[in-house]
């Protein structure tokens, strides 16, 4: 039959089979007096812990600005940790079963001892089930306060409980934190602190033994003495060649003058010779003294100015100690000076090359520190590796024993990261069963089911009861309607 969900249909439906409908909030009442009814009025008392995310996980000032720089992420999921771990606790065999004991079994649940043998269980275990199931935990949204309710049948057991129940969650979670690897720490602490020493005296006896102080400090001023050194060397050598190239030509030409002419008169021109040579003495003088100022004993260039100096001295000399006469026959001027400017190249190329042996024997034992350096710098190298390994191990466990040994100090002095927020209440007036709304419900579920049972069981009868039904099946219109009225019964 097709159903109108109109006021008068709805009317008509529940009116005709009022006993149904009545019968179906009857039994949802009968249901709520039952169910509800019967049960004991509990209270609820409330308490509320902060847990303090910081105090409790850096002890130190290193590890708080660590985790300043940390993500924000990173921190936010480190409370969840945190403040879920506190939960656990809070709800873990052995607070539950020392609050039971501070309390007393039958003080919080009398009857649970007659329950407890007709089960034949042990009391212990049904008490902390039932207490784990009056307990209840909240994390309020955005902050690190936890809320504790417990539920009893009797205002003052639910606020004595509760307190039990909080005082043994601040002892449970102290003794919880306190590190029990701190003796192990401090040992660990002081083997490392051995090796640490170990690897830097063997770092120290290395670099004394090898006469290396830093690898790369040295080898950089090595470097850089080559490069000063071999530029050196390439300039007097490119000296040496023009020396060598210059006595060459000196000889050539001395061979082809010959030793003696015809002169009568050459004091003018000894003169001259005894001039330049004089000349070419202060020049030598005035450079050596130079040198002296700005290079050291043994110094390359020092060396050669000394033997530039040595060779204008024997040069002065031999012309000074010619014969001044004024009348000369058989000596030949031009030969004279060709064989001083050979004599001065010829001494000019000795000194380059005695320096530029010199600037070998110095490239050589750069060539060789480099070599040496080279041998011993990876055995160097994995005596500094075991040393910085054996120091960062050290620093490691100095930082967590000291983070271990300042979190112990502050449990046994009674320190922890939980603090009551706010102490448990008295409740005035039962938190359940809530009477109330449990009646509302009740009313609400009973007319609801017996309006639903009214209409299945009206979709399955065919019996047309409405015009508008009438109409509906016939698809024509309804004219008139005629009651039927029942014959009165006479006796």
């Amino acid at each position: 039959m097709v159903i109108s969900f109109s006021p008068r249909h709805l009317s008509y439906l529940v009116f005709k089979r009022r006993k149904l409908f009545l019968g179906t909030l009857a039994t949802a009442l009968a249901l709520y007096s039952g169910l509800v009814l019967t049960q004991k009025s509990q209270y609820e008392s409330t308490s509320s812990i902060v847990v303090k995310i910081i105090d409790q996980d850096i002890a130190t000032p290193t590890r708080l600005s660590e985790q300043n720089g940390a993500a924000a992420s990173s921190f936010s999921q480190l409370a969840k940790e945190v403040i879920n771990s506190v939960q656990v606790v809070i709800t873990s065999p052995d607070v539950l079963d020392k609050t039971l004991s501070k309390m007393g079994i039958d003080a919080v649940y009398p009857r649970l001892t007659a329950k407890a043998q007709k089960a034949r269980l042990p009391i212990t275990t049904l008490a902390s089930e039932k207490l784990l199931q009056d307990i209840s935990v909240r994390v309020n949204n955005e902050t690190n306060v936890l809320t504790l309710s417990l539920f009893n049948t009797s205002p003052t057991v639910a606020r004595a409980t509760l307190q039990a129940l909080v005082s043994a969650t601040v002892a449970k979670h102290a003794m919880v934190m306190r590190d029990p690897r701190l003796q192990f720490l401090e040992r660990k602490l002081a083997t490392l602190k051995n090796e640490y020493d170990s690897a830097e005296q063997a770092v120290l006896q290395f670099k004394q033994a090898s006469g290396i102080s830093s690898f790369d400090e040295e080898r950089s001023l090595l470097l850089k003495q080559r490069d000063t050194t071999q530029g050196s060397r390439n300039e007097i050598q490119a000296q040496s060649f023009a020396s060598q190239s210059r006595a060459k030509a000196l000889e050539g030409f001395l061979a082809a003058t010959p030793k003696a002419i015809a002169i009568t008169d050459e004091n003018d021109r000894m003169q001259r010779q005894m001039d330049v040579a004089r000349e070419r003495l202060t020049t030598a003088q005035t450079r050596y003294e130079a040198a002296k100022q700005r290079f050291t004993e043994g110094n390359p260039e020092l060396i050669d100015q000394s033997a530039q100096l040595d060779s204008a001295k024997r040069d002065f000399e031999q012309i000074s100690g010619q014969s001044n006469s004024r009348v000369r026959t058989g000596a030949n001027p031009v030969n004279q000076a060709l064989s001083q400017s050979f004599s001065t190249a010829r001494s000019d190329a000795t000194a380059t090359k005695a320096a530029i042996e010199e600037r070998d024997a110095q490239l050589a034992k750069i060539d060789q520190r480099l070599n040496y350096l080279n041998q011993n710098e990876m055995k160097a190298r994995e005596y500094e590796r075991r040393r910085d390994l054996a120091e960062r191990d050290y620093r490691s466990y100095l930082e967590r024993a000291q983070s271990a040994r300042i979190v112990s100090d502050m449990n046994d002095a009674g320190l922890t990261s939980l603090s009551v927020l706010q102490a448990p209440t008295l409740p005035y007036q039962p938190a359940r069963p809530r009477k109330l709304l449990l009646l509302l419900l009740a009313l609400f579920a009973g007319l609801a089911g017996g309006l639903a049972l009214c209409l299945f069981l009206e979709s399955m009868d065919d019996t047309l009861a409405l015009p508008e039904q009438v109409e509906t099946a016939l698809g024509l219109p309804l004219l008139a309607v005629v009651n039927h009225h029942r014959p009165e019964l006479h006796r």
